[in-house]
């Protein structure tokens, strides 16, 4: 096998050559460390690879496997993890130079202790841009990643550097996080799949009633694996909840969206993207249906005033002497949080709670929300976002559901003209997880983009 052959497979076809001894665990990890050196200095998505010790652990996995005891299916797979997900040993920066040399984590995040115990190897951590605070990779402790499906073009973020990297073939899944869609518009951008779970199904700390760890891969049938291996209750997160993994049964409603009422204007290819998946979709369920609730408000606002909060606190938190390196581009935007009053925090809390409810009310009469990820395809790759006084202005369709808390799926919908991936977002009600992956993964295996002599991941980075 080469690396094209790996990244083609499912983590089912991966576990199964494992378990038949087709293929083992040091093969595959010689052909993921062979990729990292041959186009991490292209991509720049990872930094803290530990090679030797990938190396020596996937030696370990092949002896167990030889021996007939695996830890479980999931022993000698390659992994990465988001720079803001901590393990041991490993550095925390949170993409940026205001927090100097980076942080050595002394303990394992859940999703991390998780994947250890299983056996699964991570071989590295994927860069992200400063704060998380813009759905972009450019981050000033590590520089910009590139999107393998263009070099020019942005990955999206924050989980820029998993997701770019599980693009060219590293890795069978990169751990996320997830607070405005940090894990949905980085899929989106790079061709992948990603979960959003109901806020609290997938343990991460410090606890948060809207950040969340999630699992990205590149096809969406690999994702309720994932979510079963890192979901269920932990300690470290007060708000950690068990994941329902049967799911609720009856036939689905389906409710179709690509129009909240605000924000930016849908680019044409992206809603011709979104009609092509909502027409397959009504070849897979039977009530397929648009949904006529528009908000009178703008529902982004007052997300945006919250992000603005999250990121005048850590930069207010960092060393003085550090301060500095902010960019200034994000300072410029946070800056007016410093002299915010109390009036005005509660007027946040009003509008974010309105936004809330304006997520109940889209989805009332239906199952599962089918809309596009992001209202663009793409921008350039030293950008921050669309708009540059609201790095994440263009998170109309993902943002909302962090706050409400629902599960929320997104999976490559199909490719523009200069072949640039386009997102589609399925969104569920709360704990319905298990069904807006089923339903994911069979709109993928319908829309079959990436089927035989189709479409093919960018091992080699597209220049």
């Amino acid at each position: 096998m080469n690396i094209q052959d790996i990244a083609q497979l499912s983590l089912a076809d991966l576990q199964s050559a494992y378990s038949a001894r087709e293929i083992s665990p040091v093969e595959v990890m010689d052909l993921t460390i062979g990729q990292i050196e041959a186009t991490n200095s292209t991509i720049n998505a990872l930094y803290d690879i530990v090679a030797d010790q990938s190396r020596q652990a996937a030696a370990d996995s092949e002896r167990r496997y030889a021996k007939g005891g695996p830890i479980g299916p999931f022993d000698g797979v390659p992994v990465t993890i988001k720079d803001s997900v901590n393990a041991v040993g490993m550095r925390w920066h949170h993409g940026s130079k205001i927090h100097g040399a980076g942080i050595v984590a002394k303990s394992d995040a859940p999703p991390v202790r998780r994947l250890k115990a299983a056996g699964a190897i991570i071989v590295a951590k994927g860069i992200m841009p400063d704060f998380g605070l813009s759905g972009s990779g450019v981050s000033t402790s590590h520089g910009i990643v590139r999107n393998p499906w263009g070099l020019n073009w942005n990955t999206g973020g924050s989980s820029a550097g998993g997701s770019a990297a599980l693009s060219a073939g590293i890795g069978m899944m990169a751990v996320g996080s997830d607070i405005a869609g940090s894990v949905r518009l980085p899929a989106s951008h790079c061709g992948l799949a990603a979960l959003k779970p109901t806020q609290g199904v997938i343990p991460h700390a410090p606890a948060s009633t809207v950040r969340s760890a999630g699992p990205i891969t590149r096809k969406a049938s690999d994702l309720h694996a994932w979510a079963e291996l890192l979901s269920g209750p932990d300690d470290l997160d007060r708000y950690s909840l068990p994941y329902q993994e049967n799911g609720k049964s009856g036939q689905l409603r389906i409710g179709t969206s690509a129009d909240f009422g605000f924000g930016p204007a849908v680019e044409l290819a992206v809603q011709r993207c979104f009609e092509n998946a909502c027409a397959a979709l009504a070849d897979i369920v039977e009530t397929v249906s648009p949904v006529p609730y528009r908000a009178d408000f703008d529902a982004y606002l007052p997300i945006d005033a919250s992000l603005k909060l999250r990121g005048w606190q850590e930069y207010a938190n960092a060393p003085a002497d550090l301060r500095g390196q902010t960019p200034k581009q994000l300072f410029d935007w946070f800056k007016e949080a410093q002299g915010w009053s109390m009036q005005t925090l509660r007027e946040i809390d009003a509008g974010l709670e309105r936004g809330v409810s304006f997520c109940v009310e889209l989805m009332r009469d239906i199952d599962i929300l089918v809309t596009p990820v992001m209202p663009v395809v793409n921008f350039p790759a030293a950008d921050l976002g669309i708009d540059p006084s609201m790095p994440l202005r263009h998170t109309t369709f993902t943002s909302l559901f962090n706050q409400a808390g629902n599960p929320a799926v997104s999976i490559c919908g199909g490719f523009d003209e200069r072949g640039l991936p386009i997102g589609i977002q399925l969104v569920g009600k709360r704990l319905d997880d298990a069904r807006v992956i089923r339903l994911a993964a069979a709109l993928e295996e319908k829309l079959d983009i990436f089927g035989v002599n189709k479409k093919h991941w960018p091992t080699v980075p597209v220049k």
